[in-house]
């Protein structure tokens, strides 16, 4: 069985694997080859993208020094202010973010994208919450190109309500607080996603081009942790807000 087979089964089953795939893939683009043939073999409806490692917190965490994506599927993204369904062998760890929808493609072009034209090819932009979720042994810091072959360890995706897109240059400015079970949890602001979440949209356009693809209209895509982590149990809700853009949560189950 290849390692992106293997990836791609373990996902659909919630389930942990015990050993490795196979030897480790051999640099970047070989992990991100390996996770575009999982998320294809996943049979599964891909929405988007995650930016996973846009903060100095993360890079740090799965001991790297820049950012990676990782896709978004339609069959683990569940409704605002509803349940999560979590497998018994998740970690159980939420990232509170910021996110956009994409309203027009961003192909590549003669020259990289800016982040003022990449923000104007956006449609919205909602606060989001990530639960993060490793299918190989070990933790996330336990190999970063094992972290992005396995989808750059996503699991499952809420999407709060639409906001109006700010202008470029006003995104690191914004805070976030978080509540688990309505105690206050942690809080950030968005500058800890790589200098700003509308930063992170930039690059994320930019690196997909260079690798054949690019930011489609439709496409949601979040920007990466900008709070701290949150650990949930059975039954926690998490709960982020934002003076722009309200309020988004969910019950992890």
């Amino acid at each position: 069985m290849s390692i992106a087979q293997a990836l791609a089964d373990a996902r659909i089953s919630g389930r942990k694997l015990d050993t490795y795939p196979g030897d480790a893939p051999a640099d970047e683009a070989d992990a991100f080859q390996v996770q575009r043939d999982a998320a294809r073999l996943t049979g599964w409806t891909q929405t988007g993208w995650k930016i996973g490692c846009t903060s100095k917190m993360a890079q740090d965490m799965l001991r790297t020094d820049g950012p990676f994506p990782g896709p978004v599927y339609a069959e683990r993204t569940f409704p605002d202010d509803g349940d999560v369904p979590v497998s018994d062998a998740a970690i159980r760890l939420v990232e509170p973010e910021i996110a956009f929808v994409m309203a027009r493609d961003l192909p590549a072009g003669t020259a990289e994208h800016t982040t003022e034209a990449v923000i104007a090819a956006a449609r919205s932009v909602h606060l989001s919450l990530e639960l993060v979720n490793r299918r190989l042994p070990g933790g996330l810091e336990d190999g970063n190109m094992w972290n992005i072959a396995d989808g750059g360890c996503n699991d499952a995706f809420v999407l709060g309500p639409g906001s109006d897109v700010l202008p470029a240059g006003q995104y690191a400015a914004l805070e976030l607080s978080v509540s688990k079970n309505d105690q206050p949890a942690t809080s950030g602001i968005g500058a800890n996603a790589l200098g700003g979440p509308d930063i992170a949209l930039a690059w994320l356009a930019n690196y997909l081009n260079t690798h054949g693809l690019m930011l489609k209209a439709g496409d949601v895509v979040t920007t990466g942790v900008v709070t701290g982590l949150v650990y949930v149990e059975p039954g926690d809700e998490i709960i982020s807000t934002c003076a722009h853009l309200g309020e988004v949560s969910a019950r992890y189950n």
